[in-house]
C-alpha cells in the first residue's frame, strides 16, 4: 500500500503542475474522504452508546445502593441491565474500527516524510521540509473546534476536552515538517466538517422524537 499511495502522490504532483503542497491536500483529503464512511459509522455507534448509558445511569445508581453491603452481587446486576439493553460498555467492534485506521495513517505519514525530503515553498510556507508557525495555529485551531462541536461531550466536560486535545495535538505537530503538517490540517478539517454532521443529524433526531 506504501508503494501505491507514493505513486499516487507522484502522479498527483505531476498533474497538479509539480506542486507537492496541492499534492498532498489532495492526497490526504482523498484518504480521509474514503475513510468517512467508517468513521462515521463508529461515531455514530459510539454516540448511541452514550445514549444507552445516560438511560441506564439511574438504574444502575439504584443497583448500588440496593446491594451496597453486598458488592460482590453489583457487577453480576449490572451485567445483566447491560444485557437487557444490549449495551457493553466496552464496545469492542468500535475499537477494532478505530484501529484499522491507524495504519492507512502510518503508512500516509511515511509516505509524505519520504517526499518532502527536499523541501520545497508552499503558499507562505518557505520549506515543507521545515515546522510552519502558522500552519501549526490553524491545525490547532481546527482541532479545538473539531472538538467543540463534538457531539458527545458534555457542556461540562468540553472545555477539558478541548484543552486536552489542543495541548497533545501541539506537542506533536510544532516540530512538525510542513508537509506532514498539511496532512494534519486535511484530517481535521475533515473531521471538523464531521462533527458538525453528526451534531445536526442529532439534533434532527432529537427534534424528531
Amino acid at each position: 500500500m506504501h508503494t501505491y499511495l507514493a505513486a499516487l502522490l507522484t502522479y498527483l504532483v505531476q498533474t497538479l503542475g509539480g506542486n507537492l503542497g496541492w499534492a498532498i491536500l489532495a492526497l490526504s483529503l482523498g484518504i480521509r474522504v474514503a475513510l468517512l464512511p467508517l468513521t462515521i459509522r463508529l461515531s455514530r455507534r459510539m454516540l448511541r452508546n452514550q445514549k444507552i448509558a445516560l438511560t441506564l445511569q439511574p438504574e444502575i445508581e439504584e443497583i448500588k445502593k440496593r446491594f451496597e453491603k453486598k458488592p460482590e452481587r453489583i457487577l453480576g446486576e449490572m451485567q445483566k441491565v447491560y444485557k437487557k439493553h444490549s449495551y457493553s460498555p466496552f464496545d469492542l467492534p468500535a475499537m477494532l474500527g478505530s484501529f484499522v485506521q491507524l495504519p492507512v495513517f502510518g503508512i500516509m505519514y511515511r509516505v509524505i516524510k519520504d517526499a518532502v525530503v527536499n523541501g520545497g515553498p508552499f503558499l507562505w510556507m518557505r520549506s515543507l521540509a521545515s515546522p510552519d508557525t502558522w500552519l501549526t495555529l490553524a491545525i490547532l485551531a481546527l482541532t479545538g473546534a473539531s472538538a467543540y462541536f463534538m457531539p458527545s461531550a458534555t457542556a461540562s466536560a468540553k472545555s477539558t476536552l478541548i484543552f486536552i486535545q489542543v495541548l497533545i495535538t501541539g506537542f506533536i505537530v510544532w516540530k512538525l515538517a510542513a508537509g506532514l503538517g498539511l496532512y494534519w490540517a486535511a484530517s481535521s478539517t475533515v473531521g471538523l466538517g464531521q462533527n458538525l454532521w453528526l451534531r445536526w443529524r442529532v439534533q434532527q433526531e432529537s427534534m424528531s422524537a
